[in-house]
């Protein structure tokens, strides 16, 4: 297909200035579909665009922030003139800008649109629907009516996004295009084929919608432009049937606003566009179509459905190796804090808005936050991180113990301290720990100390009635594990319950709350909950850094600790028994080992020991019964050999009367189930973590164990010069097995699957088990 473009779209001829090191600068550069056509016109796929005439002009000041980087920092008024170009002839039509004003598209013209401005005509759509890359911008839906949210997280973006499209009637003729991509600025976009019953998300970096923008100072307006001409080199492969690539359209945008413009690049329309071949793979993650009143009645988690990456393995990698292994997973990051659970950066994520909202706003009354979470889960930590980082130098955090205080004078006095930060110019940031202790064997009995301040921004003390200020007060749990559980009396059918929570003025509390978290912390919630791994990695790789150090982007931890401290099944005091266990490990030669754990009875404090040292120890566990394992092999051989009538098989004898290669035989047979199970995904322990053990392989996967089972043999005997022979030949070295797979006689194959059907039983036999890992 030929790949040529006629571009026709709003455009403009922009004049630009700046003034370096006292020196004016002034030039002339195309905007735009302008733009667009040199982009194009410099990959050989448009000719160049004409700027003479009565093109609009636009007027624009150049700003330096830092070395070298120039952003857009004021713009003057504009000229009237011209606002559509059109470039000529070309196998495809592109359509820039929006819908104001649409040529004439040629009969089986293949049409890319591309749109920031406006959504298009429907009739216009559905005459080239069938030729129709269309890529607009997820703010072009918003504007149109859809209910997308926006920088929550990527999950509910996605399923919004993809709900409005299939249900909402102003939108859903959208779909009728053979491909729809739908950029949310240039962090992440969404690419639906014909119809909608396929949707994929891709993201460039991880970080929510409109966070690169926030990180560069002043304008890039060509963001877009430079999408939309990474998406145009590959139209052609695309509307022949090769796949999009989506991650070179992001990364072209994000090298230009993390580089800035330049007075080259800007006058020449030289952008820079990523190739496929170095933008990395997509890593793109499908997107549930669901049908119904819901968009996502499962609540899906990216995080839980990385393709054919299993949580622990990208959990490990993580400890190990840091944040490029979480690269294009959506995550949350502030600071110290980092999390990739979707209801942890809802959470968080709608904890920053309310912060920054509130500091930028006039009101004084306090903002007031609940945040629930086991003991050690980090009640305090994720809030004072998202405070402290998005308005630095000017928070101030305090806490207060509420199960310490004994009268309503230590209230106010808390009070007081808070009042004098405000007068210091700061914002302050308080925590109320365990406000929803007992007072005087009270339930609850603090609360309603607490609705004045919350509500009328006003505190009690022994000498009266005081204004209080501007501050976040925090609320942290300590007898609730969620918001959900501290609010449960007020959906319990049991009307004593529900009236002694009224009682204290609980639905008061609540009612004066602005925003809650439950943050989950390291250990597992409940079954559904996979994701709790990943937060243990986050948090090890967290304490490793900080207390271990690290070499290359590596942390010097033992993978024996590490597999222990991933999947141990619970830490008692949460986060704090992590950090612990590696303040009492005696590290020497700055690695952590086994040799350094603290000693029994010092981790009995924070696990359960025994399973702790278990996992520790299950790679020695196991090969501490090679032996054992090898003649239970040897005795399974001889059992099914017998009884098929296959009396005269080699080596049917006692183990003590075989000969030492064959015992080593065996030996290497039990010493390979650890890779064996490893490459399908399954693991094995002493039985302590909470995943659920298999019983029995399925036939796919004995048939797999069966085949690398066979590779095994074979590269064990090549190792030992053993080659392909009609006739076995010990002296020779030759072998009638040394074949693939394939062309192996049925009882030879039925040996190997013997071999896959024991492996369960062989390890039941010394006390482990087999799972598979998230």
């Amino acid at each position: 297909m030929n790949d040529s473009f006629s571009v026709y779209g709003d455009a403009a001829s922009r004049t630009f200035s700046y003034t370096d090191r006292g020196v004016y600068h002034e030039f002339t550069a195309p905007g735009g579909a302008a733009m667009l056509a040199r982009l194009l016109h410099e990959a050989g796929l448009a000719e160049s665009p004409a700027l003479e005439g009565s093109l609009r002009r636009e007027h624009l000041e150049l700003a330096r922030f830092g070395a070298g980087y120039l952003a857009i920092g004021h713009r003057y008024g504009t000229e009237p003139g011209t606002a559509y170009i059109d470039t000529g002839s070309g196998a495809n039509r592109l359509l820039f800008g929006g819908a104001a004003k649409v040529p004439e598209i040629e009969m089986n013209t293949p049409v890319l649109w591309a749109s920031q401005f406006g959504l298009p005509d429907r009739s216009i759509i559905e005459a080239v629907a069938d030729r129709l890359f269309l890529m607009l911008d997820a703010d072009v839906l918003r504007e149109a009516g859809a209910l997308v949210s926006r920088a929550i997280s990527w999950e509910r973006t996605a399923t919004e996004l993809v709900w409005q499209l299939r249900n909402n009637p102003g939108l859903s003729y959208l779909l009728g295009a053979q491909h729809l991509l739908i950029t949310c600025a240039e962090d992440g976009a969404v690419h639906l084929t014909r119809g909608g019953l396929r949707a994929r998300l891709v993201l460039s970096n991880g970080d929510g919608e409109g966070a690169l923008r926030g990180r560069v100072q002043g304008h890039i307006d060509d963001a877009f432009v430079v999408m939309t001409a990474a998406v145009a080199c590959q139209f052609g492969a695309v509307m022949a049937g090769e796949p999009l690539r989506v991650r070179p359209v992001l990364k072209s945008a994000e090298t230009l606003m993390l580089s800035g413009y330049s007075e080259e690049q800007l006058s020449g329309a030289s952008f820079a566009l990523v190739g496929i071949d170095d933008a990395g793979d997509d890593d793109a993650f499908d997107i549930p179509v669901r049908s119904g009143q819901s968009c996502d009645p499962d609540s899906w988690c990216v995080s839980n459905s990385v393709g054919d990456k299993r949580i622990f393995d990208i959990a490990r990698d993580y400890v190990l190796n840091g944040e490029k292994v979480i690269e294009g997973l959506p995550r949350f990051t502030s600071g110290a804090l980092t999390t990739v659970d979707r209801f942890e950066i809802e959470a968080f994520q709608d904890i920053q808005n309310l912060i920054l909202a509130y500091a930028g706003g006039a009101s004084v009354r306090p903002l007031s936050i609940a945040v629930f979470g086991s003991p050690g889960s980090g009640k305090s930590f994720g809030v004072t991180q998202i405070a402290k980082n998005v308005l630095p130098g000017k928070v101030e955090k305090l806490e207060f113990n509420v199960s310490q205080m004994t009268s309503q004078a230590d209230m106010g006095a808390a009070f007081q301290k808070v009042r004098d930060v405000i007068l210091e110019g700061k914002l302050p940031l308080v925590f109320f720990d365990e406000f929803d202790s007992d007072r005087d064997g009270a339930p609850l009995g603090w609360i309603k100390g607490f609705l004045m301040p919350m509500q009328d921004g006003r505190f009690r003390d022994e000498t009266g009635e005081h204004p209080l200020g501007k501050c976040v007060l925090v609320f942290a749990g300590g007898t609730a594990a969620s918001f959900e559980e501290f609010t449960a009396p007020m959906r319990s059918d049991d009307a004593a319950l529900k009236a002694a929570f009224r009682g204290v003025k609980g639905p008061d509390f609540v009612s004066r709350l602005r925003g809650t978290i439950n943050v989950l912390g390291p250990n597992q919630v409940d079954e559904s909950d996979k994701n709790y791994i990943l937060r243990r990695a986050l948090l090890l790789r967290s304490l490793c850094e900080r207390k271990l150090g690290v070499a290359n982007g590596h942390v010097p931890i033992s993978g024996d600790i590490l597999w222990a401290m991933l999947l141990v099944p619970r830490y008692k005091h949460g986060a704090r028994s992590m950090e612990a266990i590696l303040d009492m490990s005696t590290i020497e030669g700055g690695v952590w080992e086994p040799v350094s754990l603290p000693d029994y009875s010092q981790l009995e404090l924070h696990v359960d020991a025994d399973a702790f040292l278990r996992l520790v120890l299950r790679v020695v566990i196991l090969g501490s019964n090679t032996e054992q394992l090898a003649q239970a092999i040897h005795a399974d051989y001889c059992a099914k050999q017998t009884a098929r009538g296959q009396g005269d098989a080699p080596y049917l004898r006692d183990w003590d009367d075989l000969p030492e290669q064959a015992k080593e035989a065996n030996r290497g047979q039990a010493r390979s189930i650890a890779e064996k199970l490893s490459a399908l995904g399954f693991t094995y322990d002493a039985g302590d973590t909470p995943f659920v053990s298999v019983e029995a392989f399925d036939d796919e996967t004995t048939l797999l164990l069966a085949q690398n089972e066979h590779i095994r043999w074979m590269a064990e005997r090549a190792s030992q010069g053993w080659i392909y022979g009609e006739i076995r030949n010990e002296v020779a070295k030759t072998h009638p097995l040394m074949v693939p797979w394939d062309d192996l006689p049925a009882e030879e194959k039925q040996k190997d699957i013997d071999v896959a059907d024991n492996i369960i039983p062989l390890l039941k036999s010394i006390g482990l088990r087999v799972y598979k890992t998230i």
